[in-house]
């Protein structure tokens, strides 16, 4: 999932770069570079833990993960917006919502059954 943000970060970019400038890149950079790395965060934190004994700490990871993303977030669009004065806003903002929505497809399509096999119904 991170390694297709960060490929559509990367594509997005160099797409930006060519058509419009060099700012609109950067800050494309920067949106995506923030979902990336916020979802790489939660990713860590979340999925630290594995097996039924660890339910409690699976759950508390996944609570770590989902405050510390947001945390992340607020903190890097904040930074960006008052200390980078070239970034344009927009093309961050829409960007990160890009990359973001590329990390849900990504995670919809991964198989997630223990040996990568459908699981078939009961009959």
């Amino acid at each position: 999932m991170i390694i297709a943000q960060i490929s559509a970060t990367t594509f997005i970019a160099v797409v930006s770069l060519v058509l419009i400038n060099a700012s609109t890149a950067f800050s494309v950079l920067l949106g995506g570079g923030v979902s990336s790395g916020s979802n790489a965060f939660f990713a860590a934190q979340a999925f630290k833990h594995r097996g039924a004994r660890n339910a409690q700490k699976i759950v508390k990871g996944f609570l770590a993960g989902e405050i510390g993303k947001f945390c992340i977030t607020v903190v890097m669009f904040a930074l960006s917006f008052s200390l980078l004065p070239n970034v344009v806003e927009g093309a961050m903002i829409l960007a990160f919502l890009i990359v973001h929505v590329v990390g849900v497809a990504a995670a919809v399509r991964i198989d997630y059954t223990p040996n990568g096999h459908k699981s078939t119904p009961s009959p």
